[in-house]
């Protein structure tokens, strides 16, 4: 009787590592805490399965993702780019993801400050536009409502229009109950000989640029 029972927990066990392994490969994203929702078993119980399984938890799924996707980003670096990369489609659409923490907040409120949201948003932009230099030339934004210290923030971009050097890009922003901020920012994509001639290029551009010639 007892192995009887020993071994359909060790069959429920690897049901459960096997469902946990499809979710993540459908949505690497997803946090231990909606698994365990899915799988009706505790958060520790996840945590456990995902050790045996050898699957790391969410926040370096996450940075994996971005590293192969900052290779992709011309226009800034992995340092440049407030949140972790999740997505991007040169001069089309781009995803990237925010942890926010209470360092980004307002002490006494919780509040995240709009300065790093604004900067998520902005980076975006930047990003997902095909250009050895990009620069925001302007932007009309909302914050539409707050979020708190500990939320995720999924930021999405999409080129809405494009003219000569400059390219409109749409950046929505939402949380997991509420969308929180819009902006449309207006980008300059310049490549480097018309950067050098502003005088506003990196060396390291011109030479990007002398061993594509």
């Amino acid at each position: 009787m007892g192995g009887e029972i020993m071994g359909k927990k060790t069959l429920d066990m690897r049901r459960r590592q096997a469902r946990i392994i499809a979710e993540i490969e459908r949505n690497p994203f997803i946090t231990d805490e909606e698994l365990a929702s899915l799988c009706n078993v505790s958060i520790h119980t996840i945590r456990a399965d995902r050790k045996k399984t050898g699957i790391p938890e969410v926040r370096e799924r996450t940075k994996d993702v971005a590293r192969f996707l900052f290779g992709q980003a011309k226009t800034l670096s992995a340092q440049e780019i407030t949140g972790d990369l999740l997505e991007v489609e040169l001069n089309r659409e781009g995803l990237s993801l925010l942890d926010t923490v209470e360092q980004m907040a307002i002490r006494k409120s919780g509040i995240v400050r709009g300065h790093i949201l604004f900067a998520q948003a902005n980076s975006l932009a930047n990003a997902i536009v095909d250009a050895d230099l990009a620069l925001t030339r302007e932007c009309h934004i909302k914050f539409l409502a707050p979020v708190r210290a500990g939320e995720r923030v999924l930021a999405k971009a999409r080129v809405t229009k494009a003219k000569g050097r400059r390219k409109e890009v749409e950046v929505i922003m939402k949380t997991r109950e509420k969308v929180v901020f819009r902006g449309e920012f207006t980008i300059l994509c310049l490549d480097a000989r018309f950067a050098s001639r502003l005088k506003i290029n990196k060396k390291e551009l011109l030479g990007n640029e002398g061993e594509k010639a």
